[in-house]
């Protein structure tokens, strides 16, 4: 289990929560994770697949480029109901 928290100026602008879900072998791993980003005020979760050699930095940077592909879609559907 891992959390990091991102701040700006001592404030808050995302918080990750995560933790190893499944061994897949050879040293890869699923993590789940949660991402909340308070101006969002909603909370992502997703999955990513991780080399547990390649460290905890490789797994964060995985995780900000899942959640910013989930977010573009995010914002898709939101302009598209508008």
């Amino acid at each position: 289990m891992f959390t990091v928290e991102i701040m700006i100026n001592g404030t808050m602008v995302g918080h990750i929560y995560g933790h190893n879900e499944k061994d897949l072998g050879g040293d890869v791993c699923e993590y789940r994770y949660e991402y909340y980003r308070p101006e969002m005020r909603k909370v992502v979760n997703g999955r990513v697949n991780h080399l547990g050699s390649n460290g905890i930095e490789e797994l964060i940077s995985l995780i900000l480029t899942d959640f910013q592909k989930k977010r573009r879609v995010m914002m898709k559907r939101a302009t598209k109901s508008s």
